[in-house]
């Protein structure tokens, strides 16, 4: 295995986020296609392995492969984060339609939404991204980096297309 791929292998070990080649390019002082050039030689590597490279957030993170993870989570205590329907409501409208207010939420589901707000602030799903312009300057809401993490996905562009109203219930 070349040098560069040793490190690009240990970074993505050790990095708690999945961390992007531009970054790992940027800190390192290498080009960034030797970088993507190492990572797909880590990929195949790790093909039929116990453990899978995969991109994820914009990113490159280590993770148990599919086929053994049964196995693995007899093994580690799994903390999943718990959403109630409410939540998983705010949380939709929030990455569907942000940057979004709080009064266009509540518009949208016809409820105080401050609650779920708050929750999923606390949870790091959605964060302050902005505010409006005009009177009062609401904030505007968006999704995070642990929000495409929690749900597996690369960029907010592969959620699922659908309208709004199939979301609230009439």
């Amino acid at each position: 295995m070349r040098e560069v791929e040793k490190i690009i292998e240990a970074i993505i070990f050790v990095a708690e986020e999945p961390i992007t080649a531009k970054e790992i390019a940027e800190r390192l002082d290498f080009d960034a296609e030797s970088i993507l050039h190492a990572i797909k030689k880590i990929k195949e590597k790790f093909t039929n392995s116990g453990i899978v490279l995969d991109e994820i957030a914009g990113g490159y993170k280590f993770y148990t492969n599919p086929a053994v993870s049964s196995y693995v989570k007899k093994f580690i205590e799994d903390k999943p984060i718990k959403l109630s329907r409410h939540l998983l409501e705010v949380l939709a409208i929030v990455a569907y339609k942000q940057p979004v207010a709080k009064k266009e939420i509540e518009t949208i589901r016809g409820k105080n939404c401050d609650g779920a707000i708050k929750s999923l602030l606390e949870k790091h799903l959605i964060e302050v991204i902005g505010r409006k312009k005009g009177p009062g300057r609401a904030k505007l809401y968006g999704t995070t980096k642990e929000f495409l993490i929690h749900f597996g996905l690369k960029t907010i562009e592969e959620l699922p297309s659908f309208e709004m109203e199939e979301l609230i219930e009439k």
